[in-house]
């Protein structure tokens, strides 16, 4: 059986923009075009090869709603969030990434755009599979073999690289929706799952969990509410041949916003109305692999969603026109 020197490079969970403003997830993916397929936001279970390089450049644009200007005379307008990934295979069961984040968020109203660094995140990438029982993920895997349930449980932090007290074009700060770090570090965990199902279509599935910590800006003392995110995919080979590939990817995405907490003047972090809620989103998009180079474009929109008081809300989740995404990456073994 012919052995594939790499069969994927997955992207992992990244969950490090604030409430309001941006929850996303950064799935990268590569592979050969006879093994399975990568998603788009959903993370593939399967880590670098040992000693390969990875890089990822990713780029996403949020349009929002604007809703009535009595109710709202300032609104949230577009977010930019671009992301560099670097990944490297410590072993062939273990990778380590690095995401860097640059965002631009711009509001009318007289506020303008704030562009700068996101917090800087830092994973680690544990996968095995399923084959007569569970096993660590060898360096290389044959057709059959990548057949096989495959599993990756991840772990991940910021660190407050991010500014958090830049000012508007009125010299007032920023809320801290609009700034582009959050000033203290955020931890995610998560566990995905994988299935080659045919020669010609692969589902997968990922759940996580992101936690934030309160931090104390000029001008307040805030919380970002926690995220549970739920994800599946389905990816259909469309074209196959030599050393380029085209698939098909849907997606459904579920995301839980727990409420944001802010200090009620009196030493107490009370929970905000209008934030959080839990949306239902839907993506499609497509993925070209051109060796061990793939591009990746998409959309997706909110299909379903329950926001707490969502009269009040603006700017935020489940409230966008489109969010569409386009990205680049390449592995090779150093």
């Amino acid at each position: 059986m012919k052995k594939l020197g790499f069969a994927a490079v997955s992207g992992l969970i990244l969950v490090a923009l604030p409430a309001h403003a941006h929850h996303g997830v950064a799935a990268v993916g590569l592979s050969e075009p006879e093994g399975p397929g990568a998603a788009l936001e959903t993370t593939a279970a399967l880590p670098l090869p040992k000693h390969f390089a990875f890089a990822m450049a990713k780029s996403e644009f949020v349009s929002f709603q604007i809703r009535d200007r009595a109710a709202f005379p300032e609104q949230r307008d577009f977010s930019s969030f671009n992301m560099l990934v670097l990944g490297f295979g410590i072993t062939p069961w273990l990778s380590a990434y690095v995401f860097q984040p640059y965002n631009v968020k711009s509001a009318d109203g007289g506020i303008g755009s704030n562009p700068g660094l996101g917090d800087t995140n830092l994973m680690l990438a544990f996968g095995w599979k399923w084959d007569e029982g569970l096993r660590l993920i060898p360096q290389k895997e044959s057709l059959d073999e990548l057949a096989d349930w495959h599993f990756l449980l991840w772990a991940s932090c910021t660190l407050p690289v991010g500014p958090t007290e830049k000012n508007d074009n009125r010299d007032q700060r920023f809320a801290p929706d609009m700034q582009t770090g959050f000033g203290t570090p955020s931890p995610t965990f998560g566990l995905a799952v994988l299935k080659q199902i045919s020669t010609n279509f692969t589902a997968l599935a990922d759940a996580s969990y992101q936690h934030f910590f309160t931090h104390d800006y000029s001008f307040t003392r805030y919380r970002f509410g926690a995220e549970t995110r739920l994800n599946t995919a389905g990816v259909a080979r469309i074209y196959a041949k030599g050393r380029v590939r085209l698939d098909g990817v849907v997606e459904l995405g579920g995301l839980h916003l727990q409420r944001d907490r802010e200090d009620d003047g009196q030493g107490c972090l009370a929970a905000l109305s209008a934030s959080g809620g839990t949306i239902l989103y839907a993506s499609l998009g497509a993925r070209l692999y051109l060796g061990r180079v793939a591009l990746a474009f998409g959309a997706k929109r909110a299909v379903l969603k329950s926001l707490n008081e969502a009269s009040a809300q603006q700017g935020s989740e489940g409230l966008e026109n489109l969010r569409v995404f386009l990205s680049v990456g390449v592995a090779s073994p150093i």
